[in-house]
């Protein structure tokens, strides 16, 4: 998310980065600090100063990744407890089907029993020609009763565990769907917020950003002429849709070889041209961050999940000094990931409203561990 650039590094959370997501993810804490942001466009008090609208920007946006990929997981989550009920579904036809035949033929048992009379089973013995017919004859009925009886018991208790599985998952998959569409919800007032302090903040700053964007493309311009690599020679200007903006410096800024290099190069190629912040999206003209990370490894033969908690599972931690390029570095609890590209550099897919881009490493402080390496990589 956007916040000043860090210098020391982040001392460790108070808690782990998310993992795996569990099937029903809890929204009241994540809700909970979502409300707590939206406060910030209240009037404020006599003792307290507004906080100003680049600060409730940044606040806003840091609390919408964390809905972001919240969603991401439960999405994921709900399309595999959808699958697993499909397949549930599927078993229990056969074992209704199989329960039912049983159930019949116990019928057709009964019915034949009535049918000969009461006294036929007795009259059938009777007429054996030894004792030892008559004891086999017992014997066989005997057999033939139990096996039916255990026939129908394991058809039934076999429907009854399919059902009860089934009606278990189908209670988790509507839990998950209300989930997803409160989240969805969540993001959609957050974002009406954010448009609005966008139109407030453009209005404000209009003649700045036209100064500040003609001294920098002067610069744009003197650097290209000196024949820079990157083109922008570390300089940006404030245009969201100039180069120099999303990619002041080359990219990647390290040539090596290997599956991290090659994601490294899609991410960067959708740095330029311009692709954009969309939310939960993974292409093919808008990322969140983690649909970033996920289509650029893609593009290496690995696949990663498009959720900040399964890919810091998918990963494992290494030291900041043995970083290279296509090594994922992990933000905001764990929320915000991004591709390092070398040099102190990472592409990432950062807020609403914002093109992917390349910016320092330190644009804000890495959590604990957070400096990891793709599993098998």
């Amino acid at each position: 998310m956007a916040f000043p650039p860090v210098n020391a590094e982040p001392r460790p959370p108070s808690h782990p980065p998310i993992g795996k997501p569990r099937r029903i993810v809890a929204l009241g804490s994540a809700l909970a600090i979502v409300a707590a942001g939206l406060t910030v466009l209240m009037p404020a008090t006599a003792a307290q100063a507004a906080p100003s609208i680049s600060q409730q920007i940044t606040d806003l946006n840091n609390q919408i990744e964390t809905v972001v990929e919240q969603y991401n997981g439960i999405t994921t989550k709900l399309a595999a407890d959808q699958e697993k009920s499909v397949q549930l579904g599927k078993a229990l036809a056969p074992a209704q089907l199989e329960s039912a035949v049983a159930q019949q033929r116990v019928a057709s048992v009964i019915r034949d029993l009535y049918i000969a009379g009461p006294g036929s089973g007795l009259v059938a013995l009777m007429d054996a020609p030894s004792t030892t017919d008559m004891a086999d004859q017992m014997g066989m009925l005997t057999v033939i009763g139990q096996n039916q009886r255990d026939t129908v018991t394991t058809a039934n208790a076999l429907v009854g565990q399919y059902q009860t599985q089934k009606k278990a998952l189908d209670a988790l998959i509507k839990q998950e769907a209300a989930q997803k569409a409160q989240l969805a919800a969540t993001k959609k007032d957050i974002l009406a917020k954010l448009a609005h302090l966008h139109t407030l903040q453009a209005a404000q700053a209009a003649a700045a950003k036209a100064a500040a964007a003609k001294a920098a493309a002067a610069k744009a311009a003197a650097s290209t002429s000196s024949g820079s690599t990157s083109g922008c020679s570390g300089t940006s200007t404030t245009s969201k849709t100039s180069e120099c903006y999303v990619m002041p410096v080359a990219c990647p800024q390290v040539s090596s070889g290997g599956a991290g290099y090659t994601a490294a190069k899609k991410a960067c190629s959708l740095v330029w041209p311009i692709h954009w912040y969309g939310w939960a999206e993974a292409g093919p003209s808008e990322y969140d961050c983690s649909g970033l990370t996920m289509v650029a490894w893609k593009a290496a033969g690995v696949t990663l999940e498009h959720y900040t908690g399964s890919q810091w599972d998918e990963s494992h931690a290494i030291s900041k000094s043995d970083l290279r390029v296509g090594d994922l570095v992990f933000y905001n609890s764990g929320h915000h990931v991004a591709i390092y590209i070398g040099n102190g550099w990472i592409v990432q897919a950062e807020e609403t409203g914002e093109p992917l881009k390349e910016s320092p490493m330190t644009f804000m402080p890495v959590v604990t561990n957070g400096y990891r390496r793709v599993n098998g990589t």
